[in-house]
């Protein structure tokens, strides 16, 4: 194939660079033809925005990339869905109205903040049916909603079932586009590779997404294209590319065995469909024009690994040339996520153990083992939960047939237990919600306190949700979605659009940050007050209040002398195993506007950081706005910044990580030096004691330093975040020492 990396970037950055498309006359386009019809539905609107995409929009064709994507609909290059075309009943007054509505109930809250999120309806982190275009391809999709049409329905079920038709011919007809301009482009073309790339993508045009893939690199095509054709016609974003190797890895079999592809050919498409996202978004690598706080967020995640619906395990060719690809060209993204499945093939392990070594900081491990039992003991289907993967960052989603609420809602723990400790300055908050707190500071033992932050999270959560619903609620009054709804299961059987809870399974999260700092402060409240009486309660919330004003040795008491998750004391142990569950049981089951339910999560993002400055001190020992602890890690009071590895994943084992079904994530630093059977023995040891959602860093404290002082020495020195990988010289100074801070074990 001869693909030349250097004149792909340089192709898809000059088009880039021009800015997002001016797409007025588009706008104005769909704006005569709904203007003509205000009787119309919102599904009827947004099929008219198919129809006129699909007879104006430019599609571009880039000549150094054999695969068909960008449709030139007004997106930025760094956006994966939200705006352009797609966007534009979000932009009408009645779309702005309603989200404006949705935005209103959450001042109070953030005021005081509590929670940090967007949208009501989550315009991120969802996914496509890709299994369902595999088998079907869009014609097949048409032929079902076609089907279904010739039943008894109401105004909005037919309407809706029309723009499932609307929408994939549409896209249909924009593939065919594609084609044409790819052929005309080739007849013109002397280069041979380039010819060839673009008689490739005409080929593939052809073909998908209309009808299923028949080869490895019409696979790829339909992934790409329906993933980017959805971000640009629906105002809402995929965020994952799915399980690549578990779909195309039997098309890959078949053109080898039929000798229609060569191994080195099949590594050239690979490489070539990989790089396309850090490409599109600029995620180049540091250079003197570039600024701290650079980082691109992609919300692009690609999977490998874990099983198929039958439980079998994953693992390939296509496996092996993607970790092949990230180690060769150092990719971020997409954000490369690997499941590990019982009874993984030892060849599985130590591939991802030897690209791990490589200290390119770019992928983290899934164990299924736990994720899938969490999505099953919610009432879904075995079958359905094997077929998870992670939309965005690591909050994972059934691939086919589940629209979330996943990482919409970033609720902080410790303000909680402020609000149990410190009633009266929650009481406005508590009449405008029409809510009551119990007051934990008249709590005469522990177990009452206890009790009173329980309930009060348990309350507040609840109220949260219920507000949230409302906006969630009218989702389809402002941004429908019948193409996404075309590729997901049920919603063409129940004629419902995915934003209206058309989807077999609709569920929300709960992102809970600060549970390590949390169940410290409760443990550390019940040694020192309560067990061992060294003060009243009345007396340690006035030092709280004072951020430990004078009171140091009592400081340095509570961070040395009092156990914390993480440790080895047993009662601490015993302790946060119970808060883990009793949490857990507080913060889920709340239904949410479409027929799902709530689910406590433990990814926290960036937001153990963001929230941690309104949270003043803790009982642990933290002061006023130091940071709260990771994911469902310890907190760094509770570890040096050296510890041993076996304490870390001890803590976790007596832990039950399937009561936390969006994942539960925990953040490990290795040394630079250490070897693949080095770290496959720690994930091992993470997946055996039940781990849930490993982040790993294999890099050394010294060379982050120097990164910081010398950021010219370490151009391309990449490290794992909270969801995302990035170039660690880009990183804004706060995120560069959080990093920095975390724990490195061994």
């Amino acid at each position: 194939m001869g693909w030349d990396y250097a004149a792909f970037r340089a192709e898809l950055d000059a088009h880039y660079q021009r800015g997002p498309a001016d797409i007025s006359a588009l706008d104005e386009a769909v704006e005569r033809r709904c203007g003509a019809h205000p009787e119309w539905l919102p599904w009827q609107r947004k099929a008219a925005l198919y129809e006129v995409a699909a007879s104006l929009a430019e599609p571009v064709v880039f000549a150094q990339c054999p695969f068909f994507y960008e449709l030139d609909l007004g997106r930025h290059r760094r956006e994966w869905g939200f705006g352009g075309l797609g966007s534009w009943l979000r932009r009408s007054p009645e779309g702005r109205a309603l989200e404006q509505r949705a935005a209103a109930w959450k001042v109070p809250y953030q005021t005081l903040v509590l929670f940090n999120g967007q949208s009501d309806v989550d315009l991120d982190h969802h996914t496509i049916g890709y299994d369902n275009l595999f088998r079907e391809g869009l014609n097949g999709r048409i032929a079902r909603a076609e089907r279904r049409l010739r039943d008894e329905l109401d105004d909005a079920e037919r309407a809706f079932l029309e723009a499932v038709i609307a929408g994939c011919r549409a896209l249909n007809t924009l593939a065919g586009r594609f084609a044409q301009r790819a052929r005309a482009m080739a007849d013109e073309q002397p280069d041979a590779d380039v010819r060839r790339n673009l008689t490739l993508l005409a080929e593939a045009a052809s073909v998908v997404p209309a009808e299923p893939p028949r080869t490895y690199h019409q696979g790829l095509s339909a992934i790409l294209f329906v993933r980017e054709a959805v971000g640009s016609l629906e105002g809402m974003a995929v965020s994952t590319l799915g399980m690549v190797d578990r779909l195309c890895g039997p098309l890959l079999a078949a053109d080898l065995a039929a000798g229609r592809l060569t191994l080195d050919e099949a590594y050239d498409l690979t490489r070539a469909w990989l790089a396309i996202c850090d490409a599109k978004f600029g995620s180049e690598a540091f250079d003197a024009a570039s600024e701290p706080g650079d980082h691109v967020e992609t919300s692009t995640t690609v999977f490998i690994g874990g099983c198929d619906a039958a439980g079998a395990p994953v693992y390939n060719q296509v496996t092996r040339l993607i970790l092949r690809a990230y180690g060769e060209l150092r990719l971020l993204n997409p954000k490369l996520q690997a499941r590990f499945s019982p009874g993984a093939p030892e060849a599985y392990r130590r591939d991802v153990a030897e690209f791990m070594a490589l200290g390119t900081n770019a992928l983290c491990v899934y164990n299924d083992e736990v994720v899938i039992a969490a999505n099953v003991a919610t009432g879904k289907a075995l079958e359905d939960c094997r077929l998870y993967v992670g939309g965005g960052c690591q909050e994972n989603i059934l691939q086919n047939c589940e629209i979330h609420n996943r990482a919409s809602m970033f609720f902080s723990l410790p303000r909680v237990l402020e609000a149990t400790l410190y009633p009266e300055r929650w009481a406005e908050f508590c009449a405008g919600e029409a809510i009551e707190l119990v007051n934990g500071a008249e709590a005469t033992d522990f177990g009452g306190l206890y009790q009173a932050f329980l309930a009060n999270l348990h309350t507040i959560v609840g109220q949260l949700v219920a507000r949230r619903n409302v906006g969630e609620a009218d989702g389809w009054r402002y941004n429908p979605c019948p193409l996404h709804s075309a590729t997901l299961d049920d919603c063409i059987d129940r004629a419902r659009d995915v934003v209206a809870g058309g989807a077999r399974y609709s569920s929300g999260a709960v992102d809970l940050c600060g549970m390590g700092t949390v169940v410290d402060s409760l443990f550390a409240l019940k040694t020192v007050v309560f067990d061992e009486g060294k003060l009243p309660l009345a007396q340690m919330l006035s030092i709280l209040a004072d951020d430990w004003a004078g009171e140091e040795p009592l400081r340095q008491y509570v961070l040395h002398r009092v156990a914390k998750f993480g440790g080895a004391d047993v009662a601490a142990a015993e302790f946060a195993r119970q808060a883990f569950a009793d949490i857990a049981a507080a913060s889920s089951g709340f239904p949410n506007s479409r027929g799902g339910h709530y689910q406590a999560s433990l990814f926290a993002h960036r937001q153990f950081m963001a929230l941690a400055p309104w949270v003043m001190a803790t009982p642990d020992g933290r002061r006023s706005g130091d940071p709260l602890s990771p994911g469902m890690g310890p907190s760094l009071l509770a570890l040096s910044d050296r510890c041993d590895l076996g304490q870390v994943l001890d803590a976790i084992e007596p832990l039950d990580l399937t009561a936390y079904p969006v994942v539960a994530v925990l953040d490990l630093k290795l040394p630079a030096q250490s070897r693949a059977d080095h770290i496959d023995a720690v994930i091992q040891r993470f997946l055996s004691v039940g781990g849930s959602v490993l982040q790993l860093n294999v890099v050394d404290q010294q060379t982050l330093q120097d990164a910081v002082t010398h950021p010219e020495r370490h151009p391309d020195l990449i490290v794992r975040i909270s969801g995302y990988s990035a170039y660690f010289t880009k990183l804004p100074a706060e995120v560069q020492a959080e990093v920095m801070a975390r724990t490195q074990v061994g």
